[in-house]
């Protein structure tokens, strides 16, 4: 039986911060090298399990994968990581309103 090459895959996955005042909420974006989606969401759920176990984190119950490239394409400044589709009937501010969750923080520490 032949093997499907492997090509890339980002997965978002969630935590909870569990000792981190607010205890608020992340979502990464990870890439990963597979032979299919099946594959990289459970190299992804493996890799995710760790990084909260590493950080005292809780790991969410969603998992989202999308496929990147084929196994032959360069990735490289611009490429789509990750992409989803919103079939919601809302105007366009009431769309960000609602995926704007407060405040971010996108470094910790000084």
């Amino acid at each position: 039986m032949k093997q499907e090459p492997k090509a890339w895959y980002s997965v978002r996955t969630f935590y909870r911060w569990l000792a981190w005042e607010n205890r608020p909420y992340e979502e990464r974006v990870v890439l990963f090298r597979a032979r299919s989606l099946d594959e990289a969401i459970e190299l992804a759920e493996r890799e995710s399990a760790e990084y909260a176990r590493e950080s005292d984190f809780e790991v969410l119950d969603l998992v989202q994968a999308y496929r990147i490239s084929d196994s032959d394409e360069e990735l490289g400044a611009g490429t789509e990581v990750f992409s989803m589709l919103h079939a919601l009937d809302l105007p366009a501010n009431e769309f960000l309103d609602r995926y704007d969750s407060g405040p971010a923080h996108t470094a910790i520490g000084e």
